[in-house]
């Protein structure tokens, strides 16, 4: 029996994140895109006309993972246990990171490069989770500019040990920044 063709476009979605994130947008040609997929090529061109639609659809598959992931987090009740999801979700996904880094990060570093307009849709993933992260310290008491000034520390530590543990091949910056975020986290006191 045939697959629908929203579960083909899904797979397509998924094999474009998948080889944004490890051989670039660059690399993402739609005849890889085919193989990854395991689709025909020729079929690729009815849902990805170009290489600009396929940038489109990583930098939404991105964000809407982004956004599902802050929905998940906020099933916890306090904003600390919220922030602790968050930390406790990037070290689950140490491995991934180690081997290929942030995927956000990639991918909005490449597009700044290139100089692509859909590089500011790319920061926007990146904003949104600091504007969560954000929102949980202000639900903590801390007013606006403190609350957006240990967000962006949180998220700046998280992404850079992502970046480290890719870069030295090897977990533990990413792990001893997380554990360090949680004790920092925990530590942390209303104003």
């Amino acid at each position: 029996m045939a697959r629908p063709a929203s579960d083909k476009r899904e797979r397509l979605t998924v094999a474009a994140v998948r080889l944004a994130t490890t051989r670039g947008l660059a690399g993402t040609t739609l005849g890889a895109l085919a193989e990854e997929a395991g689709v025909p090529s020729g079929s690729v061109y009815y849902y990805f006309k170009t290489r600009e639609d396929v940038g489109s659809a990583v930098v939404e598959a991105l964000h809407a993972r982004q956004r599902d992931l802050m929905a998940s987090w906020e099933a916890e009740e306090d904003p600390r246990a919220r922030l602790a999801a968050c930390i406790t979700h990037h070290v689950a996904t140490a491995d991934d990171l180690q081997a290929h880094g942030s995927p956000v990060a990639a991918v909005c570093a490449e597009l700044r490069r290139s100089g692509d307009p859909l590089a500011t849709d790319a920061a926007d993933i990146i904003a949104t989770l600091v504007s969560w992260v954000a929102a949980q310290f202000a639900a903590m008491g801390f007013g606006p500019e403190a609350a957006r000034a240990r967000a962006t520390h949180l998220v700046t530590g998280l992404e850079g040990a992502a970046t480290l543990a890719h870069a030295l091949d090897d977990p533990a910056p990413l792990e001893r920044e997380a554990a360090h975020l949680g004790r920092w986290i925990a530590q942390t006191r209303s104003p």
